[in-house]
Order: structure tokens, then sequence, then C-alpha cells
């Protein structure tokens, strides 16, 4: 499948996926609005686009009964990928390959391809480098508690456990000027990158400087912790598209050294 159409493929799931609320998101007054200019964009026919989502419409609550035939292998590849992923993960994914023009040369687009290859054996080969175990979370998370409750950093206030509700953050604290939240990221040395879900990084991009990343290190010997305001916009982090799929931030250690109090 030619690299365009593979594209094509992953915007056109989308649209049968979310259907007017898809097409509205991406600025299209239309789904035919939307099929011209997709088509456009990545020099595909629109009429293919039209077809590839008639394809998935089967699989989609929604008002088109499609085509009611077996998937292909690249179609199923592609549904079997995005079916658990939230619509603001694979939104951001669509956005990028219709407003990147220089899409096909990042890191992302190499993550997408993998998807397509018939012979991947691994996900992306840098991603488990930036994978903490969660023994190492755990124990950073007890270290923080126990260092919250002993010098009531990174702010003063209540601690509330927030780590079952699947919120983006960890804990929140409450005192009287609001509520403050807290990412916790473990290192069992002192140094190493650290991984953020897509749904922390949106949680820390919306509350800026109400949002801490606590950065547990050298946990396997004598721990150390420090705080980072704002994480979202200090720390350079790199987005990496995984062929399950979903959306990851991952930041390096050389740009956490930089941010050492």
């Amino acid at each position: 499948m030619k690299p365009n159409n593979q594209l094509a493929l992953i915007v056109s799931y989308y649209l049968s996926r979310f259907d007017k609320d898809g097409y509205t998101s991406l600025g299209y007054s239309s789904f035919s609005h939307a099929t011209d200019g997709i088509g456009n964009i990545l020099g595909v026919k629109p009429n293919t686009i039209k077809n590839m989502r008639d394809e998935f419409d089967p699989h989609h609550d929604n008002t088109r009964i499609g085509w009611l035939r077996e998937l292909r292998g690249s179609r199923l590849k592609v549904l079997r990928a995005f079916q658990e992923t939230d619509e603001n993960t694979i939104l951001e994914i669509v956005k990028e390959i219709l407003s990147n023009n220089d899409f096909k040369k990042t890191e992302e687009y190499k993550d997408i391809q993998i998807l397509f290859d018939e012979n991947r054996q691994a996900l992306n080969k840098n991603a488990s480098v930036f994978i903490v175990r969660g023994p190492t979370g755990k124990a950073a998370e007890q270290y923080f508690i126990e260092y919250f409750n002993k010098c009531a950093e990174p702010v003063q206030g209540n601690l509330n456990d927030a780590r079952d509700f699947g919120g983006g953050y960890d804990f929140e604290i409450i005192n009287t000027t609001g509520s403050y939240y807290i990412e916790v990221k473990g290192l069992s040395t002192s140094s190493g990158g650290i991984l953020f879900t897509s749904k922390e990084w949106q949680i820390a991009r919306q509350y800026k400087e109400r949002y801490y990343l606590a950065l547990v290190m050298n946990i396997s010997n004598i721990p150390q912790i420090k705080f980072i305001q704002n994480p979202a916009e200090k720390l350079k982090a790199k987005k990496n598209i995984y062929p399950t799929i979903q959306l990851s931030w991952s930041v390096s250690q050389k740009d956490l050294d930089l941010h050492q109090s």
C-alpha cells in the first residue's frame, strides 16, 4: 500500500468511528467537504476516502451501513490498533497527519509504518528506554507520600489519592487557593528518561502551573525527589505513536537535568 493511502486509511477510520463529530472537529462542514479536503492534502482521490470509510462503517455505531464484507488485512490492522484508543488521541494523530507538510519525515510516521509492516516483531525500538516498571512506580509513589507528610512539598494542603481514578495525575493537593495536581514518576537509578501517557500530558497542558511532576530518582539506593512545576511548558517531550495505538510523551534525561534544582 502506498504511504499516502496508509495515512488516508487512518483518517478514514477516524471519520467512520466519529462520523459528524469527526469531520467537524477537523474543520469541515460536511463529509463531502471532508473527503475533498483530505484527498487534496494527501494526494488521494476523494472517492478513495469515501470507500475506505465505507469499509469501517459496519464496525461502528453510526447511521451508515457501509460495506458488509470481511475487512482486508490493512483495514483490520487499523481497526485493531485504534479500537481502544480515545477520541482525543486519534484526533491529535489525524490533525498532525493533515497539517504537517513534513509528517513523513517525523519519527511518528516511522511508528505508523510499523503498523503496516507485515514482518513487524516489536514496537518502536526506542520504546523500552522510557518504560518504568510497576514496582518502581509504586515505590516512587510511596516515597512521595512519606515526603509530603514530612515536608508538605511542593505545596501545602490536604493530600488526596487519585491513582485509581485515571484522571491524568496521581495525587491532588487541596488548600485555600484551590487544587494542585501531582504526577509521580520514578527512576531506579539517578538518571534516565520518563514517559507521560497521552492523558497525563493533556492534563499537564490543561492545568499548567497547578500541575507538578514529582520525579523520584535513585529508588534502589538513596531516593531523591525533585519537583517540576508546569512540566508541559518546561520540558521538551517527544511524541511517540505505538502500533497498539496510543500516544505517550517521552522526556529525555538531558532535558530533566536542565531542571535540576
